[in-house]
């Protein structure tokens, strides 16, 4: 695993989570014709869930994608990366969710429409990990091959 990957992967991770927050705070409610309240995601206790979210999107789980065996796989980075976040998106909704209050598959913030919702972000988030993960180890690769050659 080389450095250029990691780097793009924690990159991938800070867009994604990024995108993903756009996703279901920014676009969803708009297209459901929901208001969108900016101010109420300052508040304190949300702020701290915001940066704990960032950090982990952008640092934790791209470490532990690139770590995964599947990259030596050939198929599509974009569907690999979208299957890593299938994969969080149901451990959050079976594991964290609960503990958190909102309950299994969020039924206490609306059930599966805004467990539906978490999955589009998450899907987003994926698409973006893996699509960048995805053109760093073309990148590797092809810059090894072509020093070999050499």
């Amino acid at each position: 695993m080389h450095q250029h990957t990691l780097i793009r992967a924690m990159e991938g991770g800070l867009l994604g989570t990024l995108l993903q927050t756009m996703t279901v705070y920014g676009v969803m409610p708009l297209l459901l014709g929901q208001s969108v309240e900016p101010a109420a995601m300052l508040e304190p206790s949300c702020a701290v869930g915001l940066l704990a979210h960032v950090c982990s999107g952008s640092v934790l789980f791209p470490l532990a994608y690139v770590c995964l065996p599947s990259q030596e796989l050939q198929e599509s980075p974009v569907l690999k990366g979208m299957l890593w976040a299938g994969l969080l998106w149901g451990a959050l909704e079976v594991l964290i969710a609960p503990m958190l209050g909102a309950g299994v598959f969020s039924a206490a913030l609306g059930g599966f429409p805004a467990a539906g919702r978490a999955l589009l972000g998450y899907l987003v988030y994926g698409a973006t990990l893996g699509g960048m993960v995805g053109a760093a180890e073309r990148e590797s690769r092809y810059a090894s091959h072509t020093a070999r050659r050499m």
